[in-house]
């Protein structure tokens, strides 16, 4: 009886697990759609930029209202900046910009030439609002999900 006892009495909290109430989902090796799974979830597939349709997208929209409650220094550049990763992200399905493709597409907007530009989104990492992705020819930078939505 005590033997029993010490193995319900684990330490954890609530009931001990019971597996007869976990349901099980059996699935044929194959059968999943990735493409109509990512979809249904609202997953962008994967597209290549149109680096030339980007710039005339940004040319035609009026310019955006500075980010409020902004600690980056220069709202009305992070405000420019969040517009392009949005678009890249939502649109294109990709993860993260390099900082060339960054500098081309909004570094004049943004009034940064490259060692300015580094220095803005290294600034914008330390805050958390972007992450630095390594890899490739040079570094990337990843908008995080929440400054994606800041107004």
């Amino acid at each position: 009886m005590a033997e029993d006892e010490s193995e319900s009495d684990n330490g954890l909290p609530g009931p001990p697990p019971d597996p007869s109430r976990i349901p099980s989902i059996v699935r044929k090796v194959g059968d999943l759609n990735l493409a109509s799974e990512a979809e249904e979830h609202g997953i962008s597939k994967k597209t290549k930029p149109d680096i030339k349709a980007i710039m005339e997208f940004l040319d035609e929209i009026e310019d955006p209202e500075p980010l409020n409650n902004n600690l980056s220094g220069d709202p009305m550049a992070e405000s420019w900046l969040q517009i392009l990763l949005t678009l890249i992200v939502r649109e294109h399905g990709h993860s993260s910009l390099d900082v060339g493709t960054i500098e081309l597409l909004v570094g004049e907007r943004m009034n940064r030439e490259r060692i300015d530009l580094e220095i803005f989104l290294d600034r914008l990492w330390l805050m958390g609002r972007l992450e630095k992705v390594y890899g490739g020819e040079e570094v990337s930078y990843s908008p995080n999900p929440s400054w994606l939505e800041m107004k």
